[in-house]
């Protein structure tokens, strides 16, 4: 099959909690306290699953920390959900207005990932 995707995604295991979703001209979604695991990652987006069924379009923020002692707050809008067994859901999620340094140490990170996986 044909890979359809604008740049690679590598694969990246990390915990966090989505607070808050909002949709522009619609209601917020506050208090949520869903965990989620993340999955992969490329400069244009993410991936994650949780247990919780998450809207589509809406959006939330979250802290990327992909470097030592460097967090940057990135806004991500959730454009696909797949049902995984009985109790959990897949997301695909884009960064919006991602700033050019954050897009730079994503491509850094993803190439240090994927040159790993080269040599095993």
């Amino acid at each position: 099959m044909l890979e359809k995707r604008r740049s690679p995604r590598v694969p990246l295991k990390l915990n966090f909690h989505i607070c808050d979703l909002y949709k522009h001209d619609s209601t917020d979604i506050h208090h949520l306290k869903a965990p989620i695991v993340l999955t992969d990652i490329s400069e244009y987006g993410i991936g994650f699953i949780s247990e919780c069924l998450l809207p589509l379009q809406y959006h939330f923020k979250m802290t990327l920390n992909l470097e030592k002692n460097k967090e940057s707050l990135v806004v991500l809008k959730i454009i696909r959900c797949l049902a995984v067994g009985h109790s959990h859901y897949s997301y695909g999620c884009e960064f919006i207005a991602l700033d050019d340094t954050v897009k730079q140490s994503i491509r850094e990170y993803a190439a240090s990932k994927t040159k790993y996986f080269e040599k095993c």
